[in-house]
């Protein structure tokens, strides 16, 4: 049998079984997302379909009062007598606020007009349990509990308008985040050994070089395979070009960029290969932990946040010099902030509030929304949120992405003018 006879076969067969799962059907009912590029002229609309949106979860709380410092406001002072940071050793930004020392690298790309921050981000009645706060923030649902995430529903609705918007996650396990109703992100922990497998055969294919191809591909994971035969397959592409991509993509990949060593910036390392592969994800994902500083935070906090700054900035700068700044945008976010008042174990507890941060070619840098009033706090004495996050959501999902906001958000949001 002639190869691409034997390959039609086994597309056939693929597409054959993945129908009868339903959750990579594609979608044929509901109501479809606002393509909001049909507003814009043909070139802008091109260069918002080859955006990358490059997610970065502060897992465990990131204390926002040391990582953005009122380095002006007395009451700081008073409140964290130990932990508070010296005014000669901040990095100011104005004559309000300051980043921690260890953020180098963040404040020369934000010096640079690339990094915007918001202030004070958070949302009504807030939730001070790591679990449920997290959950609220990867929904985006303080009020009522949901089974998707809010860059899933996205992924739901958006693959109805144009099949060829992918997601991936730089993890073993998914985010509830990018885990959609019937569209979810796929699992990439290791660029190098991600391979698919063909689904079993039942029909046995005669072509010898064909069967050997296929045998050689070794799975490790179904749910990876089933994402992306899902959006191979109604991106034009089956499940071997999809292993041949991502395979190249590692063995390929050259840049003169030198990241840290370190878990976290091989993280962002790999982000960037798929990044610049021809996946040409849409949506990826990352987190990094170690946040919740209940006790000793001062040395803690100091080194993730200068993993996290020389991390991203080594990122940009990759994705800058091959071209691609303008269509990447890094956006943090961690569940809560911390307490105004340190502890007693020289830490902080968990609190509310925090910063935000934005960083691509296209971000109009600087400062957005107010910072939280240090001298009124909330009944439980902590901060009082001065920007829904759902604004941020909003922001993204509409101005970057592209989409109408309210498909995913369910409410409209007051957007921050941040591309």
């Amino acid at each position: 049998m002639p190869v691409n006879v034997a390959r039609r076969l086994f597309l056939q067969q693929i597409a054959q079984s993945v129908g009868q799962v339903p959750s990579l059907n594609p979608l044929s009912f509901g109501p479809r997302i606002l393509d909001m590029t049909n507003l814009l002229s043909p070139q802008q609309a091109a260069d918002m379909k080859n955006r990358t949106l490059v997610v970065v979860q502060l897992s465990g709380g990131n204390d926002g009062l040391n990582t953005l410092v009122p380095y002006t406001q007395q009451t700081y002072f008073t409140a964290r007598p130990t932990l508070a940071l010296a005014k000669t050793d901040v990095l100011p930004l104005n004559g309000d606020v300051a980043l921690h020392p260890s953020m180098t690298a963040l404040q020369s790309l934000y010096n640079a007009n690339h990094v915007a921050i918001v202030q004070g981000a958070g949302y009504p009645n807030p939730n001070r349990s790591h679990y449920e706060s997290m959950t609220i923030w990867q929904t985006a649902s303080p009020d009522e509990s949901m089974q998707t995430g809010w860059l899933g529903r996205y992924l739901d609705n958006a693959r109805s308008v144009n099949s060829s918007i992918s997601a991936v996650e730089l993890d073993a396990l998914l985010s509830p985040t990018v885990v959609g109703e019937k569209e979810r992100a796929m699992a990439i922990e290791n660029l190098q050994s991600f391979k698919v497998a063909p689904l079993s055969r039942q029909n046995q294919l005669s072509d010898e070089t064909t069967i050997e191809a296929l045998d050689s591909i070794q799975c490790s994971s179904c749910q990876e395979y089933n994402s992306l035969v899902s959006a191979m397959m109604e991106a034009g592409l089956d499940a071997m070009t999809a292993s041949d991509i991502v395979r190249q993509a590692a063995g390929n990949y050259q840049t003169s960029v030198t990241y840290p060593t370190n878990d976290f910036s091989n993280r962002l390392k790999l982000a960037a290969q798929v990044v610049s592969s021809s996946l040409k994800p849409t949506i990826v994902y990352l987190q990094i932990g170690g946040f919740d500083t209940h006790a000793n935070q001062t040395n803690t906090q100091a080194n993730l946040l200068k993993t996290v700054s020389d991390g991203i900035s080594a990122f940009y700068d990759d994705m800058d010099s091959k071209g691609k700044a303008d269509d990447t945008l890094i956006m943090t976010f961690s569940e809560f902030g911390r307490r105004v008042y340190e502890n007693g174990s020289r830490g902080t507890d968990h609190g509310t509030a925090e910063p935000m941060f934005l960083v691509g070619g296209r971000v109009s840098g600087g400062l957005y929304g107010e910072y939280p009033d240090l001298t009124n706090l909330d009944s439980n004495g902590d901060l009082i949120h001065t920007v829904d996050f759902r604004q941020v959501y909003a922001s993204v999902l509409q101005d970057w992405l592209g989409v109408d906001s309210t498909q995913v958000l369910s409410s409209q949001f007051q957007k921050l003018d941040m591309f």
